[in-house]
């Protein structure tokens, strides 16, 4: 089933290039669900973060903050870097906090995303 994302907060063109950098995140990483879910991506200005990954309490989705005070390279890294969580939060596999594999893929997904041609 496919995921429903929604964002807020930032400038347009910020929600332009988070909305193309998770519809592409989300086929690239292969993510699959057999229910419905809903990533709620807030962008804003976080004051020891770049971005997060949080379930909800009590359903299938997920919530996202991406700090707008970035370059967009490393804007677009750390959408990929927090749909990773996702993914692992989905397939339940990861090893200690995620942060490895996230650190392994995010700017090499984030050059080919780049090389892509769609940001």
């Amino acid at each position: 089933m496919p995921i429903e994302f929604h964002i807020t907060g930032g400038h347009a063109h910020l929600r332009r290039i988070a909305e193309t950098t998770l519809d592409w995140s989300f086929k690239r990483l292969d993510i699959t669900s057999n229910v419905s879910r809903t990533v709620t991506l807030t962008i804003e200005k976080l004051p020891d973060c770049h971005g997060e990954c949080l379930p909800k309490k009590y359903s299938n989705d997920y919530n996202i903050k991406i700090s707008s005070d970035q370059s967009i390279r490393d804007f677009v890294g750390t959408v990929i870097h927090e749909m990773i969580h996702v993914r692992q939060y989905i397939e339940g596999v990861w090893t200690h906090d995620g942060e490895r594999e996230c650190g392994e893929l995010e700017m090499f997904l984030t050059d080919e995303l780049w090389r892509s041609g769609l940001i």
